[in-house]
């Protein structure tokens, strides 16, 4: 198995289509980039937006917890990548003015220069920023969350080479709830639950990439990924959505497994493709990313592709896990990971994700 990823990693270096996964929280999960690629046979389509009377016979909850950022935000450091990967807790802010309450949020800035901390406040309480190479922005009077990632501070006119490390500023959870909520009500944070509806708007504000002679690859990437997990062994999977990717305006699904680098974990990674995320309008036009400023809803349903991931996985001999049912949503992280040197800005509203279990 072990020679067969990494034939298959070689191949995808030599196509510059290596895709970063960014960290988490937990130094126990899985980081950095997958080494295998296969496009996945019989990808749903698309679902249609989910409505009070498609779902009217079954329970539903929503799965993320404070979604508007009432307990604030932790904020991270780099990582020390000397020492373990090791990083601290610059302090953590509160967007409503005040002090944070135990945030469930962190804000994780990795290989991207300079780190923000509770002290880089904007204009007011809203934003995290530096004024020039990072801005974090959540808005309670609109609900906007605001990512903005100029890598120029990073990587201060050097080109981007093959094994760098990718520039990274992202929100992430660990965990959704405790322990004893999800005992509670595992049905709905099971992979198996009748529906699993994501759904947000999605805006590119502006972006711009300056190329340095000498580049290996310019790739700029906003993801969303989800933690599937089995709590009762070590069985995980990334299993993401890929939003934004500069170098194509729709691809197809991704499926890997984590590796290329000396501390990569060997977990299984699958992401929806852009084809099956957007329904019409994208973030592109005239075969470029086209940041003008109009939102694009989104509502899938990722039970289907939950499926996928889990058939592919048991074909691999990958999941010890016998049923997708034993396979729970615990944790995320969304947000910009981008190798050279681009100035982009996505914001996001009205994010939920929501499971729904029939009635009775």
């Amino acid at each position: 198995m072990k020679s067969r990823v990494f034939i298959i990693f070689l191949a995808i270096l030599m196509i510059l289509a290596s895709c970063a996964v960014p960290d988490v929280e937990d130094p126990k999960e899985p980081t950095k980039e997958p080494v295998s690629e296969a496009t996945a046979t019989a990808t749903p389509e698309p679902t249609p937006e989910a409505t009070p009377f498609m779902y009217e016979d079954y329970d539903s909850m929503e799965l993320i917890p404070d979604l508007k950022f009432e307990r604030g935000i932790k904020i991270h450091s780099q990582k020390d990548h000397s020492n373990g990967d090791r990083f601290t807790t610059l302090g953590t802010h509160s967007f409503y003015g005040g002090e944070a309450k135990a945030p469930k949020w962190g804000l994780a800035q990795w290989d991207s220069g300079p780190s923000l901390t509770s002290e880089t406040v904007g204009k007011d309480a809203t934003e995290l920023t530096d004024n020039y190479s990072k801005l974090f922005k959540y808005d309670p009077a609109t609900g906007i969350t605001t990512f903005r990632l100029n890598t120029a501070a990073y990587y201060q006119g050097n080109p981007a080479k093959l094994g760098d490390y990718w520039p990274h500023l992202l929100i992430e959870q660990p965990e959704f709830q405790v322990a004893s909520k999800i005992k509670e009500n595992r049905e709905f944070f099971s992979c198996g639950a009748d529906a699993i509806i994501c759904s947000f708007d999605i805006r590119l504000d502006d972006y711009s990439i300056t190329p340095i002679e000498g580049d290996w690859v310019r790739a700029a990437q906003f993801l969303m990924y989800f933690y599937v997990k089995n709590p009762d062994n070590n069985d995980f999977c990334w299993f993401g959505l890929q939003l934004f990717d500069n170098r194509w305006e729709l691809n197809d699904n991704y499926i890997g497994y984590d590796g290329g680098k000396a501390d990569a974990s060997g977990s299984m990674i699958f992401s929806i493709g852009t084809k099956y995320i957007y329904t019409g309008k994208t973030l592109w036009k005239d075969g470029k990313p086209n940041p003008d400023g109009e939102w694009i809803h989104v509502s899938i349903d990722i039970k289907p592709f939950l499926e996928q991931m889990f058939e592919y996985g048991k074909k691999d001999n990958y999941f010890k896990t016998k049923s997708l049912d034993q396979l729970i949503l615990n944790g995320m992280n969304v947000g910009w990971e981008t190798i050279a040197t681009f100035d982009h800005t996505m914001s996001m509203k009205d994010l939920h994700l929501i499971s729904y279990v029939k009635k009775g």
